[in-house]
């Protein structure tokens, strides 16, 4: 076909626009990455048509008498100059007769127009050649600089995530540090208050022992004196309570109720030279207060039997003298004057307090009425009665002295529990302490050399980019100049005919996109194959490029995943009581590279041991409600908790029988006549339920012998109304009767030293 110069044209800028598109799209990724501030304006590589709407003979003429290619070819330079020079009246020619010719096809050598058009389609062919090759260098040029840069830039952000991981750690430790440092010293001030409580409560503890061993050799002393109450005695006519003592000396129960105690009860004092005496030396208010109760007890059992006689007034001085021990009881009698004192010890009484060193009572608010009256009085009773409530007293008191040593056993073992759990909060401290400051380094090591990777990196990240941006110039001027001199020699060789006055047709051979093949590989450096077939075949013009080409691909290192170790064990918790933390890590085998997977977790935290130090007892539910303890008649039925996690430290826990541990509820509230059998004797409620039972039967010599027949009796009528079999009532019946010594005693309940009992007694 016959094209116009405009159409060959507008048909080469188009095929050679084919040429520059991916060397264009990659020059635009690269500003992308890179950034516009790396390269200036002048960065473009022109369009064919671009570079044709701008191409005149004149300059064409110019870039190739200055080309390398036709400066090596004289012949085709001396003809170029001898044509071109005739270019103004060629196109007059031209435009003249408006003709065409054909080429002489004998014309041959650089001297006819066929053969200076084959050396400049020979010309073009190269200077494509170049093209493709420049394009090609610059495509890998900038795949591999990008990648290069792209690697750098992850080993910054790398770095810089380093540097912030050792900088949390940095912060880590100081917290740790700074918290340690605060807490240590509290920690030891409130181990040296608690240890200095302690020692205040173990005195305290220590000399209440002290006052009730005090008391108990005091107690020990009356029952001494008391003795065995053997049968034959001597006694004094004065009415009450008589102890066995010599015939000289009186003893008898002497209660003043206008001296009131806190139990409401009157004060008591014992009619006796030698025991009352002692009986004021006991130390101890609960022990005091103890005698009393018991004192009072005898009394009211005495008074029971056999009415109270008043004391006179003679008789109550009497009674303060042997309180204060001035005189024997007899001259008390005889008519002794009485001492400026006896009212404010009588007094006293009221106050509880009956030690023979005695301060003045301080004048009361609200005056208290206790002077010598005949208002005390005498109960009767019996030798053995008294003997047995002091026996009863002394073993309270014994209690009362296993009680305080057992507080001061548990007082030292919660003590001693306390200090443990503070020391030991202090060592984890200290140690916690000397591993920050360790973190403390390492991190700060760690920190520093991964700044100055980053800072390295990023240096060379600017070097390379500022490289980047001089070689991507130097590809755009070679490709510019390339399409240059292709768009100049096909200017020329149009213009050659032109000048001739002959139309020739001129086809450049056209091929289509590059086509390419899947790299052989997706990283670490593949090869890749591209192809592109003929859409025009050359007629006269330039010839067809190569059309395949091997490149190389994906030259970027492999990603590389992180490998972890196994987890470790789990470190000790910080703390032993009040929230601490436990630790373990696993090793890094491979660190990640190349935007490989990163590494998960490599420490894991958890908290341990959140429980106060200091914690109440931790009880479990309330159990089931129990059997009902009577059929009829309104029994009751229980439940409780038991302890689930015992207190800790200073923690509380409730007695059994606190309302919070046990409690009863009503049950069966209905009456028992339906339950009545009817004798001769009366209406009886009968027993046939399938229940062990154990009757326990006092045989103690106080009863007397009427109170020992009524309990007789009691018990026969009790059996008597009992179904029994082997599926029903089962009786056991045990005759009970404590020791009248307290010798005998410590010998029944098996105290250190004391002993095997004697049975027969």
């Amino acid at each position: 076909r016959d094209l116009s110069e405009g159409a060959q044209v507008q048909q080469l800028s188009a095929a050679m626009a084919r040429f520059l598109v991916p060397v264009v799209a990659l020059f635009a990724s690269s500003v992308n990455e890179v950034g516009a501030s790396a390269f200036s304006a002048n960065l473009k590589v022109f369009s064919t048509a671009e570079i044709m709407a701008t191409m005149t003979v004149p300059r064409a003429s110019d870039l190739l008498f200055r080309s390398p290619n036709v400066l090596q070819r004289p012949k085709l330079l001396a003809m170029l100059k001898t044509e071109l020079a005739k270019v103004n009246e060629s196109v007059r020619v031209v435009h003249e007769h408006n003709r065409y010719e054909a080429v002489p096809e004998n014309e041959k050598g650089y001297g006819a127009l066929n053969g200076a058009r084959d050396m400049l389609n020979e010309m073009m062919s190269d200077s494509g050649a170049k093209l493709d090759n420049e394009i090609e260098k610059c495509g890998t040029y900038n795949r591999e600089t990008l990648a290069l840069l792209e690697e750098i830039r992850q080993d910054v952000a790398s770095f810089n995530a380093q540097a912030a991981e050792a900088r949390s750690r940095v912060l880590k430790s100081q917290g740790t540090i700074a918290f340690c440092q605060l807490k240590m010293p509290q920690v030891q001030e409130e181990l040296d208050q608690h240890n200095e409580e302690c020692a205040k409560e173990e005195v305290a503890l220590q000399s209440q022992i002290e006052v009730v061993l005090a008391d108990i050799d005091i107690v020990s002393g009356i029952m001494t004196i008391i003795g065995d109450c053997p049968a034959a005695t001597t006694t004094t006519t004065a009415p009450g309570l008589l102890l066995q003592q010599p015939a000289s000396s009186a003893a008898a129960l002497v209660q003043c109720r206008h001296c009131r105690m806190a139990n409401e009860g009157g004060y008591m004092m014992l009619q006796h030279d030698t025991i009352q005496p002692l009986l004021n030396k006991l130390h101890s208010a609960v022990v005091r207060s103890y005698v009393q109760e018991s004192l009072n007890s005898a009394y009211d059992e005495a008074v029971s039997q056999q009415p109270a006689e008043a004391l006179t007034q003679e008789e109550v001085h009497h009674q303060i003298a042997i309180m204060k021990g001035s005189g024997s009881a007899s001259s008390s009698l005889r008519g002794q004057r009485q001492d400026p004192g006896d009212a404010e010890l009588i007094a006293s009484m009221g106050n509880n307090s009956a030690a023979l060193n005695i301060s003045k009572v301080p004048e009361a608010t609200v005056p208290f009425d206790c002077i010598p009256t005949n208002k005390c009085t005498l109960g009767t009773g019996s030798c053995g009665k008294i003997r047995d409530r002091f026996l009863q007293i002394q073993a309270g008191i014994q209690d009362m002295l296993t009680k305080l040593k057992k507080e001061l056993a548990e007082l030292q073992r919660g003590c001693l529990e306390d200090k443990t759990i503070m020391e030991s909060q202090i060592a984890n401290l200290g140690e916690k302490l000397r591993s920050a400051q360790t973190d403390l380094a390492t991190a700060t090591g760690d920190q520093v050399e991964s700044e100055s990777s980053s800072n390295l990196k990023g240096q060379q990240h600017t070097e390379i980019t500022d490289e980047y941006g001089v070689e991507m110039k130097e590809c755009c001027d070679e490709q510019n100049d390339l399409k240059s001199e292709i768009c100049a020699l096909e200017k020329i060789r149009g213009e050659l005919y032109k000048l001739r006055g002959w139309t020739v047709f001129i086809t450049d051979c056209d091929v289509s996109e590059w086509r390419e093949d899947k790299c052989s590989s997706s990283c670490g450096g593949g090869t890749l194959i591209k192809s592109r077939s003929i859409m025009v075949h050359p007629v006269n013009g330039m010839a067809c490029p190569p059309l395949t080409l091997k490149e190389s691909c994906n030259t970027h290192p492999c990603p590389l995943d992180c490998v972890v170790g196994e987890w470790e064990g789990w470190s000790g918790c910080s703390a032993e009581c009040g929230g601490g933390i436990r630790e373990r890590m696993r090793p890094v085998h491979v660190e990640m590279k190349y935007g490989g997977q990163p590494c998960d977790d490599t420490e894991e935290t958890e908290g341990c041991n959140a429980q106060s130090c200091n914690e109440n007892c931790e009880l479990e539910d309330w159990s089931h409600w129990g059997t009902c303890t009577q059929a009829c008649w309104k029994g009751s039925e229980r439940r409780d908790r038991v302890i689930h996690e015992p207190a800790r430290g200073t923690g509380k826990c409730a007695e059994p029988i606190g309302e919070s541990r046990l409690q009863f509820r009503d049950c069966n509230d209905k009456p028992c006549a339906e339950f009545y059998h009817t004798t001769p004797q009366g209406k009886f409620l009968k027993c046939g339920s399938k229940v062990d039972l154990i009757i326990l039967v006092d045989g103690s010599g106080s009863l007397g012998e009427s109170g020992w027949q009524k309990s007789l009796k009691m018990v026969g009528n009790l059996i008597s109304n009992l179904v029994g079999s082997d599926d029903k009532v089962k009786v056991a019946l045990q005759i009970f009767s404590g020791p009248t010594t307290w010798d005998a005693y410590t010998r029944c309940i098996g105290a250190p030293g004391a002993g095997p009992p004697d049975m027969e007694k």
